[in-house]
């Protein structure tokens, strides 16, 4: 099957798909969507600076926002006005363009005049950033250790704490509500292949403490097993209901098997070394000391 029977297939499928979230606009609809779309090349047309430089027109509606244009079929297209080129572009490529702040552009337009599928460009943003990581695992060569190592290492020092003061007192409720199911579920997502997710919720601890009308800690027990340096034992969060004041606190594995390193991860993304951590019985007084050292003006 030649490589233009198989981007009319791809493309009859996604067009189905496109009417299917026209009528239905579900989550799973979008899904189906947007993978159908990643493989897929699109028709984008284009005006010719220079014989050989064409470049992506761009489509302005009433509110004066540009969008880029990209159709899925010839057929799709439509007769006037005619453009001076034809671009048959990766939807990946497409997106490159889109996200370019320079541009501006308000988001990407498929089939503007018959499905008009507007994907704004927040969300074409998030599609570019997957695929970037995609790209750079591929050129990294992992053994499903280092694999393992890797992404557990974005969600206890990236995706916990970002999520955690970003969402604030709705994430803390969320922990404290769902536990091991709501970690589990952060830590398989990331993962995004559930074959390579080596882990369940049996294997995660959640302990949450309402020490007092302003101070909750919980603590989170994480899987021992193929830890390596620098993932975490556990992690702590401390949370302050009055003043919405937010921390996060590790347990770290050093290249020193008896040596268990603290650390903090700041509201900027940060990562803030405290020295080696105290032995276990001590960790939760010590994780208290440093949410009032923090200024949250806890009491006793």
């Amino acid at each position: 099957m030649d490589e233009k029977m198989t981007m009319e297939i791809t493309n009859d499928r996604l067009e189905e798909a496109i009417k299917q979230y026209a009528a239905e606009r579900t989550k799973e609809n979008l899904t189906t969507v947007l993978n159908l779309l990643r493989p897929t090349k699109l028709y984008v047309p284009a005006m010719l600076k220079a014989p050989d430089q064409p470049t992506p027109c761009f489509l302005k509606n009433n509110k004066g926002e540009q969008f880029f244009v990209a159709y899925t079929s010839k057929e799709q297209m439509p007769e006037e006005p005619k453009s001076q080129a034809l671009l048959f572009m990766p939807f990946p490529a497409c997106n490159n363009i889109v996200v370019k702040p320079e541009l501006e552009l308000t988001g990407l337009v498929i089939n503007p005049f018959s499905d008009n599928l507007v994907l704004k460009t927040e969300l074409v943003r998030k599609l570019h950033e997957a695929d970037q990581k995609a790209a750079q695992m591929r050129q990294v060569k992992m053994t499903p250790q280092q694999f393992n190592v890797f992404v557990k290492k974005q969600v206890e020092f990236g995706v916990l704490p970002k999520r955690l003061y970003a969402e604030g007192e709705t994430f803390v409720r969320k922990l404290c509500e769902e536990r091991e199911a709501f970690v589990n579920q952060i830590f398989a997502e990331t993962y995004k292949e559930p074959k390579l997710y080596p882990y369940t919720e049996a294997d995660y601890s959640v302990m949450a403490l309402d020490i007092a009308e302003d101070l909750t800690l919980i603590r989170v027990d994480l899987p021992e097993k193929a830890l390596a340096a620098p993932l975490c034992y556990r992690i702590y969060i401390t949370f302050n209901p009055q003043t919405k004041k937010a921390g996060y606190y590790t347990i770290e594995m050093t290249a020193e098997k008896e040596v268990r390193a603290l650390g903090q991860i700041l509201p900027d993304g940060r990562h803030e070394s405290l020295g080696e951590a105290p032995v276990e019985g001590a960790e939760l007084q010590k994780i208290m000391d440093l949410a009032r050292y923090d200024g949250t003006e806890m009491t006793s």
